[in-house]
């Protein structure tokens, strides 16, 4: 992928609602203002599922097409990797599934 591409996919995904992009120093800190309020970003309190290191997401949006009544989180430190899991999100009106990038 060359980087004119990798630097689009970077700044379309803080147009996203469905990525969360903290800085270390906030996750480390504690600081994170999602943490513990899932039930807030998601509108609803069902189980959570949590998939570290989802790279373009296949995995979690498979799940969550699969699985609607349960809330699920992609993390990968690679935000051009998480673009495609969350447009596919997007286009899919899945809401059930969000994306974090983060180390």
């Amino acid at each position: 992928m060359g980087s004119k591409n990798k630097l689009k996919r970077f700044k379309e995904n803080e147009s996203f609602p469905n990525v969360f992009q903290p800085l270390r120093e906030e996750v480390l800190k504690g600081l994170f203002p999602q943490k513990g309020n899932w039930a807030e970003v998601f509108g609803n309190d069902n189980p959570l599922v949590v998939e570290l290191g989802c790279g373009k997401g296949e995995y979690t949006i498979g799940l969550a097409r699969m699985h609607p009544e349960i809330n699920y989180i992609g993390i990968d430190i690679k935000g051009a990797r998480l673009w495609r899991g969350a447009k596919t999100a997007l286009e899919e009106s899945l809401e059930n599934v969000i994306f974090i990038r983060s180390q």
